[in-house]
């Protein structure tokens, strides 16, 4: 099997290391190429890809505008794999998160795998929070509305293809929009519930955990409403995508 991830991003210098060092050891074997898409004003986080280009099979692009519907498509539009994984860049895999979602994929079927989101440091009301939604997805999913979070997300290029890839214009929500365009045209979403992405809490130190939950929560039904983007930025609520200055702790 072969695999192009696309990692979308802007002003990820302090981040974007410590996922690509998870990816080159999570790699092995299989044959990875990772696409950036980056649009930052500076080349802080594009230097710091190139940083891997000797671990890693690295392409590096600059997308013009800082759109992360448009960042995956660019990426998307690059990848040379049939497999395709969206990576959120303050991300870290957990163990052997890779092998064992590419195991639920099949090249000729429409299909999308998740795996569980694990925040970075933990205090009881981030627990509380993170209950609280995963709850909500469940509950979503048996509605026939999965959430599909765009920190792992992975398909296949027939998949990308059927839906015309991700819709332009969204602040929040392009990731939830697709696997719902997914489900609707009876695409298979699977849940890898053994493994995890550890995300960068930084949010919470911007947005308290109630708020941001809100924010999610919002992003969410304005989707499930059908309402896409109208205009720049419709869906902005308040999300300072790019913004997030917080060093990790």
């Amino acid at each position: 099997m072969a695999l192009s991830i696309v990692i979308p991003t802007l002003n990820e210098e302090t981040y974007l290391g410590p996922l690509l060092e998870s990816l080159a050891g999570e790699s092995g074997d299989l044959a990875v190429e990772v696409i950036v898409v980056d649009a930052s004003l500076n080349d802080l986080t594009t230097e710091v890809a190139r940083r891997y280009s000797e671990r890693l099979a690295m392409t590096i692009t600059k997308s013009p505008t800082a759109d992360i519907g448009t960042q995956r498509n660019i990426g998307a539009a690059l990848a040379r794999y049939e497999y395709l994984l969206f990576l959120d860049a303050d991300v870290v895999l957990g163990p052997q998160v890779i092998q064992r979602c590419l195991r639920r994929l099949e090249p000729r079927e429409l299909c999308m795998v998740s795996v569980r989101h694990r925040p970075d440091r933990s205090n009881a009301g981030i627990r509380a929070t993170l209950l609280l939604i995963y709850l909500l997805i469940l509950l979503a999913r048996l509605f026939g509305y999965p959430v599909t979070n765009g920190d792992f997300m992975m398909t296949n290029k027939r998949t990308y293809r059927a839906l015309d890839g991700f819709k332009e214009g969204f602040l929040l929500g392009e990731d939830t929009d697709f696997g719902i365009r997914a489900r609707g045209m009876g695409a298979r979403h699977s849940i890898e519930w053994r493994s995890y992405v550890t995300a960068s809490s930084r949010r919470l130190s911007v947005v308290p955990a109630p708020r941001l939950a809100f924010i999610w929560a919002a992003a969410y039904l304005r989707v499930v409403r059908g309402k896409g983007p109208v205009g720049k930025r419709a869906n902005d609520l308040r999300y300072p995508y790019g913004k997030w200055s917080v060093r990790p702790h």
